[in-house]
């Protein structure tokens, strides 16, 4: 394999969307247009997290073979975020099912539930680009929310991907993939 030096990345901007679940990845992968909404500011400090849970794997034997076959648990992926802006989208993805029917005013029904949304992740580094297309993602609430007076709120979210039959979980998009 040979060294591509535009397929390295550090991440200096990015940019969150979300959509309707199962909405097509955007057809302008650097300016996405409706139904796309940019999640807003995020947390540049606490970054991104892609992460992996499962895929424990157990070796099975026989009498004969000690290591015939392995079996691997189910993986899950998620990504971690912490959303800054204090509006009826980050809201909604902290508390799912908001009573939005009063002008500024946002009304958390329960403390529980996850909103079902496509997503979209632009990672910017200069003149190179990368992007992650979920199709479908389970998003709720992550931890607590702290009040730092030395910090911006944060609204800390997970976003589980799900699988859409006929769809890959997750999709990673740009020149340097190719």
């Amino acid at each position: 394999m040979a060294l591509t030096d535009d397929a390295v990345f550090i991440p200096g901007t990015g940019f969150v969307y979300i959509a309707p679940a199962e909405t097509a990845e955007p057809a302008s992968l650097t300016a996405p247009a409706s139904p796309w909404e940019n999640l807003g500011h995020t947390s540049r400090d606490d970054g991104l997290t892609i992460t992996r849970d499962g895929g424990d794997s157990e070796v099975l034997g026989t009498w004969q073979n000690d290591s015939l076959r392995e079996r691997v648990d189910p993986t899950t992926l998620a990504v971690t975020l912490f959303a800054h802006q204090v509006d009826q989208n980050v809201l909604g993805l902290y508390f799912p099912g908001g009573d939005i029917s009063t002008p500024g005013r946002f009304g958390v029904t329960s403390a529980s539930g996850t909103a079902e949304r496509a997503m979209y992740i632009r990672i910017v580094d200069g003149a190179n680009e990368v992007g992650m297309y979920m199709p479908k993602v389970s998003i709720r609430s992550d931890d607590d929310v702290e009040v730092d007076v030395e910090g911006f709120l944060a609204f800390p979210l997970r976003a589980t991907v799900l699988q859409v039959t006929g769809s890959n979980l997750m999709d990673f998009i740009g020149d340097s993939v190719a």
